[in-house]
C-alpha cells in the first residue's frame, strides 16, 4: 500500500539481445569467431516511491543506486552479461536507450550505461563479463505500476 503523497513504481528491464558484428577482417576470415552475448542477470531499478515532485534514479554498473527527489525502497541490481568470441580481439559494447511501459501504457525512458565501452576478449565467459546500469527520470505524479521494457545490446569487433 502506498503512503499518502507517494506512488510505488516497480521498475524492471527485460533484456533483448541483438548481436551486431562489423565485417572486420577477424570476422570475415572466420565467421565462427563471431562474438556472442549471454545474459546472466537482468537489470532492475527495484521499487521506487515517487511523489508529486519529479526525481531521478541512477544505477551505476557496479550496483550503486542514487535517488534524487524520489525514494528508492530496494531491490535494484545492475544487468550482467558475458561475451564470448575470438581471444584477444577488441570489441565495442553498445546499448540502446529503453522505454519502460506499464500494462496501462504509462512510460519511463532509461539511458543505459555499460561498465566498459571497449573490451579485449579472453577465453571463457567469466573473463568477458560486463555490467549495465542506467538513469531514469520519474515525472511528477508518475503513474503507479510495474514498468517493464527491453533494450538492445550490440557487440562489434573493432
Amino acid at each position: 500500500m502506498s503512503q499518502p503523497g507517494s506512488t510505488r513504481l516497480l521498475l524492471r528491464l527485460a533484456m533483448l539481445t541483438l548481436l551486431v558484428s562489423t565485417a572486420s577482417s577477424a570476422w570475415a576470415a572466420n565467421p565462427h569467431n563471431r562474438p556472442a552475448i549471454d545474459e546472466i542477470r537482468s537489470i532492475s531499478f527495484g521499487v521506487i516511491a515517487a511523489s508529486s515532485a519529479s526525481g531521478t534514479a541512477t544505477l551505476s554498473p557496479s550496483g550503486s543506486l542514487t535517488c534524487m527527489g524520489i525514494r528508492c525502497l530496494g531491490g535494484a541490481s545492475p544487468g550482467l552479461f558475458a561475451i564470448t568470441g575470438a581471444k584477444d580481439y577488441v570489441v565495442a559494447i553498445l546499448l540502446s536507450p529503453a522505454r519502460l511501459r506499464t500494462a496501462r501504457g504509462a512510460t519511463l525512458d532509461v539511458q543505459l550505461t555499460p561498465s566498459q565501452n571497449i573490451m579485449v576478449l579472453r577465453p571463457g565467459n567469466a573473463k568477458n563479463a560486463f555490467s549495465v546500469g542506467g538513469a531514469l527520470t520519474v515525472s511528477s505524479n508518475q503513474a503507479e505500476g510495474s514498468y517493464e521494457g527491453s533494450y538492445l545490446v550490440s557487440v562489434e569487433y573493432q
